[in-house]
């Protein structure tokens, strides 16, 4: 896992989602939403991808036990709420709200899930519809 920022001007990677490695297909979601601090992919419990902005003061690249927690916490979460799914519909998203900003999982299979951190701010249903269809992401639960 690569323990650098990840800055907004670096070269747009202009491949198919299937040919990009999680940490460069993280790069290119930041790169599409300015109100993206992180984006990572988690499998099972595991950080496969990972990318965050310079203003993100690398909380999550200086921590593996961090990181490790943040995903077992989404595989934790994501599986509560698909136990409701049944009820209310498939799980489009969880969002945890901290006073300076969003904190989204979106899950992308049974044991895959796309984890952002955005401006509190920020529209979380407008940045999910963009980023969803732009990278083709669909949620296969």
């Amino acid at each position: 896992m690569p323990s650098q920022n990840v800055d907004r001007n670096y070269e747009h990677i202009g491949c198919s989602v299937e040919k990009n490695s999680d940490d460069d297909l993280c790069r290119q979601i930041l790169d599409s939403e300015p109100a993206i601090r992180v984006a990572a992919f988690i499998e099972g419990a595991e950080v496969t991808g990972y990318a965050e902005t310079a203003r993100t003061k690398n909380v999550m690249s200086q921590s593996t036990d961090l990181r490790r927690k943040v995903g077992f916490w989404v595989r934790i979460v994501t599986e509560m709420s698909r136990q409701t799914d049944q009820m209310f519909g498939i799980t489009e998203s969880v969002t945890v709200t901290h006073k300076g900003l969003k904190m989204v999982t979106v899950p992308l299979s049974e044991h895959r899930s796309l984890g952002l951190s955005i401006d509190r701010s920020a529209d979380t249903d407008h940045i999910l519809q963009k980023i969803m269809a732009k990278f083709r992401l669909v949620s296969s639960n």
